[in-house]
């Protein structure tokens, strides 16, 4: 099966059959492992492995690694020709919420109304598990409301910062 892997704005293609993997023509062995009622999954690859929480969402999958939130969006092959054959158009969003992917202390906000900010761009910082969550912008646009403070517990999913489209 053939998939288009967008992460921060740089777009992948993987094809998967059994346990050979091609990332963007690079053949490797491997898979990917669920662990079971967590959201961990284990990479297996060319005999290393690595670990990642995953969530998925109807905007794609949450994606932390090595403290780092990376927000990736999965479309397979049949998915894709639709969407070039109905016109679905270009896929870069702009605006958008940016929303909490775990619960967590929002330690800082670090942009102002008004800003503009790149897709990938850090928007608040996040306390989750003892560690300090860059949470970024999905799209790029332009800050039109901050909806939390410095403190302020949230949930996952909550709400953190509007982005109007530029």
């Amino acid at each position: 099966m053939k998939y288009s892997v967008t992460i921060q704005g740089q777009e992948h293609e993987v094809e998967v059959s059994g346990d050979r993997i091609m990332l963007n023509g690079e053949p490797f062995e491997g898979r990917l492992v669920s662990l079971p009622r967590t959201p961990l999954r284990q990479l297996q690859l060319d005999g290393s492995a690595r670990t990642y929480a995953m969530v998925g969402a109807a905007e794609g999958w949450t994606v932390m690694a090595g403290g780092e939130i990376h927000s990736a969006e999965v479309e397979d092959e049949r998915t894709r020709q639709l969407r070039k054959v109905t016109g679905g158009g270009d896929r870069a969003a702009r605006g958008g919420v940016v929303k909490a992917p775990m619960p967590g202390m929002v330690l800082r906000i670090e942009v102002e109304i008004g800003q503009a900010v790149t897709q990938g761009a850090g928007v608040a910082v996040l306390e989750a598990m003892k560690m300090e969550n860059e949470i970024k912008a999905p799209a790029a646009g332009v800050v039109s409301a901050i909806l939390v403070e410095a403190g302020q517990a949230v949930d996952k999913g909550a709400a953190l910062v509007e982005l109007a489209g530029e």
